[in-house]
């Protein structure tokens, strides 16, 4: 069940990634969210349809990882919005939550 959490949160956060640029300035700050949108989509889409096992989900907790790593590295000196950092991090903590306890049952 947290596993379907995590790729349903992933695909939501996904979307928010890849539109930021367009709802904020777009500028090169923004425009570093599209790769992470694109990479958190593939692997939402492969953890809601149960493609790869284990595999993606430990991939996706590395992943996830590195981006709340990168967004707690540039939230300050970064363009983008402050409470959108915030909110990025928040669900990255609640997606690595939930990839844990998905890779531990």
């Amino acid at each position: 069940m947290s596993a379907g959490i995590a790729g349903a949160v992933l695909i939501f956060v996904a979307i928010w990634h890849l539109t930021e640029w367009m709802m904020s300035h777009r500028d090169k700050d923004t425009l570093v969210l599209i790769p992470f949108g694109v990479l958190y989509a593939i692997l939402g889409y492969l953890i809601v349809n149960l493609i790869g096992g284990k595999v993606v989900l430990a991939i996706a907790l590395i992943c996830v990882s590195i981006g709340m790593t990168a967004a707690i590295t540039v939230r300050k000196t970064s363009s983008v919005r402050p409470w959108v950092m915030r909110v990025f991090i928040l669900i990255d903590m609640v997606i690595i939550t939930c990839l844990i306890l998905a890779l531990l049952a």
